[in-house]
């Protein structure tokens, strides 16, 4: 505003809490940056107060009659001066992620000039675990709420992009950010939701794999150097934690999405102060052009006669749709540099923060309904009713009636109902319900399907019945104990009642008939065709149940080990890979312990020597004296050089360690997949016959003796965790980042002169 702003009723913290799950504005802390030319003449902060004062001599040049402003006041939700990192983040993001947790989107962004401390607020300095930012703590919360919450199940998901010159980038991929096209696409859903599509989401376990992947997408950023920062980051990212949650406890189809907005700005710039040119003024006229953009989109949010609102000019405002006027609980964090020279850029950005207070957010909690989840419901609802409906059938006396499907031995009495039905022998054929005449009608096309091959067939068996006729003599009858002869009303009776198909075997007859024709065939003197085929069928069933019964699944030892021959060779390949690997990294470490030992028994050899040869120098006299002789000075260097060897190959050793751990858990993964992957092969083809065997005990797991190394190892992690409960997972996970960064790029860097920092970065 060109004059003070008019102050109005702002909500506190306290008072603003109250609001946040619904209509609210977003917040807006500033934090000024630390600095030795700190212009106590044109600040004056005032955190009780939550407001700060600047103030401007006039420019004499401005002649007699200038109406220069002289003074600013500005009022913001809270004011942060000298403030720690623990500080800034309950102030600022300790709301907002419990917000997320219990379904509410959420945005922390910062925003500020170049060299303000955006970056250090929210990725965090080098100097240690307690200098993170609010990314990682983020991080660290979010876990620590979802371990609190046992009764839900968790779901993270990360992703990280970067929108540089108006391109967007996926830092996460395994494609490099030089590779990439940058033409990712945001779209908007049904209900309203912005999403990046083709932007990789990786699930994160554990909150250790979820910083490594935030310090692996942090490395990729573009990051440059001018007159104002070293490490000027020279594009806006946006690191987004997806949170899903369903209920373990009630068996609803409810889960609950929300998402964790994470963005770090790129810093406004005057080319005048930063002094760039080349690509770097490009990437400057870009990041103020987005930034203006950003600027018109809340000034346009904070007009209520406006209707219409420019997201889609930038990809920064268009992406950042829900957190501005957005279902999204939004805090914004305004870093400021208090020194004379940067009296312009502040003024602009608490003007900035002013409007971005008059941004109102509607925060609603995201449930959807899972589609899986919706069938299963329906399906105990169906089940509820038919049981009600059998209740109710019961009342009614109707307890015979059949509303699901016919079992075999059901459809085998209907059928023969109906068969009894067409020969005459029942006048009615009662229907009880809908699933029996539906029953019936497939009995009847059954019935006249088998009816229409056999009267295709009809003209073949005619031809063998007239030969058979021919044969027989004059007169003659079939005795009543001739199995051959058809009897009435068995398959096979004469033309004169329907057709001859020959003599049924056995195995289609239900059981109690099979007892009574093996019965009659006892009876009867066995020679008739019937009975051989009876015979033979019964003796090719016997060796089929002989063979099944006497078949067995292979041993499983055995079958593992042809398995990891043919389809689980490349399970196989790689984890004898990681084994080798490991075997020649242990030996590695081995032999730089031994070294690491060989260079302090050196170093203690080399300091007695000294020490001794200081002691036998005379008395301090006169200056000369003062001075060391050849003997002592290349014992200073000898020793010296032994403290560097020293370092070299502990700090070598360490790397090797470190490889050593990580050959191990992917070798354990490996591993992992392997026993799966032949459990599953086994499971599907001897899963039958294995489950009727009796289970294998359970294989004993052997371990390994820890050498001194991996002693300290165990011991350090002890410590990390004994300082705090997240300090193991931040180390090892930055650790893992850098050492993968130094692998990728240490061989150019070292060979061109360049320098990694701690972030990877080079420079």
């Amino acid at each position: 505003p060109r004059s003070a702003p008019v102050p109005r009723p702002a909500l506190r913290p306290s008072a603003r809490k109250s609001s946040a799950m619904g209509r609210s504005n977003v917040r807006v802390i500033v934090r000024a940056r630390p600095t030795a030319g700190y212009a106590s003449d044109n600040f004056q902060f005032n955190e009780a107060s939550d407001s700060i004062d600047l103030k401007l001599a006039k420019d004499d040049s401005g002649g007699v009659v200038n109406n220069q402003q002289e003074s600013w006041h500005f009022k913001l939700d809270k004011v942060m001066a000298n403030a720690s990192q623990e500080q800034v983040f309950e102030s600022c993001a300790a709301d907002v992620v419990r917000s997320v947790m219990e379904g509410y989107n959420g945005t922390i962004l910062a925003y500020g000039q170049t060299g303000a401390g955006k970056t250090h607020t929210m990725t965090g300095g080098h100097v240690g675990f307690a200098d993170r930012g609010i990314v990682p703590r983020s991080i660290s919360q979010i876990y620590a709420e979802a371990a609190a919450r046992p009764e839900n199940n968790i779901t993270i998901r990360l992703s990280y992009c970067e929108i540089y010159n108006e391109l967007m980038f996926d830092l996460l991929t395994d494609v490099g950010v030089a590779e990439q096209s940058g033409d990712l696409h945001i779209f908007e859903d049904t209900k309203g939701s912005i999403h990046v599509k083709g932007l990789s989401c990786p699930v994160a376990g554990t909150e250790e794999e979820a910083l490594h992947i935030f310090f692996q997408g942090d490395t990729n950023r573009h990051v440059a150097e001018h007159a104002l920062n070293k490490g000027s980051t020279r594009s806006h990212c946006v690191f987004t934690i997806h949170v899903e949650s369903r209920s373990r406890v009630e068996s609803n189809e409810k889960v609950i999405f929300s998402k964790l907005h994470l963005v770090d700005l790129a810093g406004s710039e005057r080319v005048k102060k930063t002094g760039t040119d080349g690509v770097t003024l490009k990437e400057a006229s870009y990041i103020n052009k987005s930034l203006s953009f950003l600027e018109q989109v809340v000034v346009a949010l904070g007009d209520k006669h406006r209707d219409h609102v420019p997201y889609r000019q930038s990809k920064l405002t268009h992406m950042l749709k829900d957190s501005l006027g957005g279902n999204c609980k939004t805090t914004m964090v305004a870093n400021i540099w208090p020194e004379a020279k940067m009296l312009e850029e502040t003024t602009s950005t608490l003007r900035f923060a002013t409007r971005m207070m008059r941004v109102s957010n509607d925060a609603t909690v995201n449930v959807h309904l899972d589609p899986q989840l919706l069938i299963r419901k329906y399906e105990r609802q169906i089940k509820e009713l038919r049981q009600e409906l059998a209740m109710h059938n019961t009342l009614a006396n109707r307890s015979q009636i059949q509303y699901e499907e016919y079992t075999p031995d059901e459809q085998r009495e209907l059928e023969s109902k109906v068969s009894r039905y067409l020969e005459g022998e029942i006048q009615e054929l009662e229907v009880v319900s809908v699933r029996m005449a539906l029953e019936a009608f497939s009995c009847f096309r059954k019935l006249y399907n088998d009816l229409r091959t056999e009267l295709a067939q009809r003209p073949n068996l005619a031809v063998g019945v007239a030969g058979a006729a021919d044969q027989a003599p004059p007169g003659a009858v079939a005795e009543e104990g001739d199995p051959s002869a058809p009897r009435q009303g068995e398959v096979g009776e004469s033309e004169e009642r329907g057709i001859s198909v020959g003599i049924a075997p056995s195995s289609s007859r239900p059981a109690q008939e099979d007892r009574i024709a093996s019965g009659d065939a006892g009876d009867s003197s066995g020679d008739g065709p019937g009975a051989g085929q009876d015979r033979t069928a019964l003796g090719l069933g016997g060796r089929t149940s002989q063979a099944g019964l006497g078949e067995q699944p292979p041993d499983k030892q055995v079958a593992f080990q042809e398995w990891k021959g043919r389809e689980g060779q490349v399970y196989e390949a790689a984890f004898e890979k990681n084994k080798t690997e490991l075997k020649e990294r242990k030996n590695e470490v081995r032999d730089l312990l031994k070294a690491a030992n060989l260079a302090k028994a050196q170093i203690d050899e080399a300091k007695d020597k000294l020490a001794r040869k200081q002691a036998d120098k005379p008395p301090e006299g006169a200056r000369d004296e003062e001075l060391i002789d050849e003997e002592e000075y290349a014992l200073i260097r000898s020793l010296k050089e032994t403290k560097q060897k020293y370092r070299d190959a502990f700090e070598k050793h360490r790397q090797v360690k470190a490889d050593v751990i990580q050959i191990e858990h992917l070798m354990q993964t490996c591993k992992t997949k392997l026993v799966q992957a032949f459990e599953e092969w086994f499971d599907q083809k001897y899963g039958q016959l294995a489950r009727a065997q009796e289970k294998a005990a359970a294989e004993a797991a052997t371990g390994e003796r820890y050498d001194p190394q991996e002693m300290f190892d165990l011991m350090e992690a002890d410590r990390l965790e004994t300082q705090h409960p997240d300090a193991l997972a931040y180390h090892k996970a930055r650790k893992n980042a850098v050492r993968e960064a130094a692998a990728e790029e240490g061989a150019g860097a070292c060979g061109s002169g360049a320098v990694i920092d701690l972030r990877g970065r080079k420079f």
